[in-house]
């Protein structure tokens, strides 16, 4: 009898591990498949499998269309991106047969992905790289920074596959990737390789995947939270915009990879990122971030990291920065105090644009490249310059920080530069310093 009992538990477990646990079966994130024909594009990827389920988008860029003609938001009925996917491409691509293997899930059938999908399900920039014969990238259906934005994956030569949130003009025509997401039983692909269960684990919703386990959002009681604490050993992939939480702090000092996790956070003032943190991830348009510290071993403060943070005071860099990007801190009207680590060599294009408040900084002794109207429309009164720094790439205007305006022409606004006497920024100043620059030895 207590052969059987004990048999009978065993089996009991096996089954429910089983029930828990991945199934097999023949399609798996990654593959290749062929699905439809539009002029000729019939490959698409596989990115997903959930379940019976598989989010797949298509391999290469199959066209290019603007992403609506005036006024953005893929939400809305009339977005033009959206009826063309749903109107002309899915009638042209695909079979009334093929066509009823497509699951609705968004509310489209075919869609863009959108900056988290991008993000989540590509190893990396290259993964997620395709050419569009030029440098407009392909279109995203997340928002950019203005009305007028939308994101977009970058092809530019030094940013192949980065997710731009900054995003491009909708009226230019871009690069178009469709995606959609299909039935595997009707489409004899056999059970799916990964099976997805979610949980809701205190203020976290988690899910169970083939990589591990993944935070894809709050709950309910999480939304309501005015602290969060990110538990260890997670994978970061949802955005927890919805939150009221005005702190937040990781469970553990490990490396993480966080993405777009923490983006238009509109109630948060302080975020406490790990220790052994090395790459930054996105916190533009958190409205009330007041104070960040950027771990040492963060080398590159990506493009609009804090675009548009216009509480953001006091910004703490602990130590081996090389580059700030692109738009890192634009929009930050309240910026007054960030201390630049010597080893930063480049200051990008933009990246200090309509801070305020910020009106003294020391230069790093290795800078060696600052881009166009890096300090334009900023309230810097004071340069201090290292008497070892040498720069070998310029602009014009990399300096000046008069705003700049195509209907009103400002004056030079004044500013102070200090340098060491017989330095190579006092033997070179007229050529690096234009405007209204005035020169004061120290």
């Amino acid at each position: 009898m207590k052969k059987i009992i004990t048999f009978v538990l065993i089996l009991a477990i096996l089954v429910s591990l089983a029930s828990c646990g991945n199934r097999t079966g023949t399609l798996k994130a990654g593959d290749k498949i062929e699905f439809g024909n539009y002029k000729g594009h019939t490959t698409w990827r596989v990115l997903y499998v959930q379940g019976s389920e598989a989010l797949i988008t298509t391999d290469d860029i199959v066209d290019k269309q603007r992403f609506d003609t005036s006024y953005y938001s893929w939400e809305r009925d009339d977005c033009d991106i959206r009826i063309w996917l749903n109107t002309t491409f899915i009638s042209e691509a695909f079979s009334d047969e093929e066509r009823s293997k497509i699951v609705n899930k968004i509310g489209d059938e075919v869609f863009l992905l959108s900056i988290e999908e991008a993000y989540r399900y590509f190893k990396d920039d290259e993964d997620r790289y395709l050419s569009t014969g030029d440098n407009l990238g392909y279109y995203l259906r997340s928002k950019g920074v203005h009305t007028d934005h939308a994101a977009l994956v970058e092809t530019f030569e030094d940013e192949k596959g980065a997710i731009s949130a900054m995003g491009g003009y909708v009226d230019e025509p871009r690069g178009i990737r469709p995606a959609v997401w299909i039935n595997l039983d009707t489409a004899d692909k056999g059970e799916a390789a990964i099976t997805e269960s979610v949980s809701k684990c205190g203020n976290f919703t988690l899910e169970q995947s083939g990589h591990g386990t993944d935070l894809t959002g709050l709950t309910e009681i999480g939304r309501e939270q005015e602290d969060l604490i990110i538990p260890a050993g997670v994978g970061l992939f949802g955005l927890i915009d919805d939150a009221k939480a005005k702190t937040v702090v990781f469970e553990s000092d490990d490396d993480v990879d966080y993405g777009y996790t923490f983006v238009r956070m509109h109630d948060l003032e302080y975020i406490k990122l790990p220790a052994k943190l090395t790459k930054l991830g996105m916190h533009c348009f958190c409205e009330n971030l007041k104070e960040v510290e950027i771990p040492e071993g963060v080398t590159i403060i990506p493009v609009c990291c804090f675009y548009d943070d216009v509480k953001l005071k006091k910004v703490v860099i602990k130590g081996n920065l090389k580059e700030i990007c692109y738009h890192s801190f634009a929009g930050c009207e309240s910026l007054e105090t960030i201390e630049l680590p010597d080893s930063v060599t480049k200051i990008d294009n933009n990246v200090f644009v309509v801070c305020y408040s910020l009106e003294e900084i020391r230069l790093p002794k290795n800078l060696k490249e600052i881009g166009a109207e890096a300090f334009r429309d900023s309230a810097i009164k004071t340069y201090i310059v290292p008497e070892e720094l040498q720069l070998e790439k310029w602009e014009y205007s990399s300096f000046d920080p008069t705003p700049y305006n195509d209907l009103f022409d400002y004056p030079p606004m004044p500013y102070t530069v200090k340098v060491k006497q017989g330095s190579w920024a006092d033997i070179h100043f007229d050529e690096v310093f234009t405007g209204n620059a005035t020169k004061e030895y120290y």
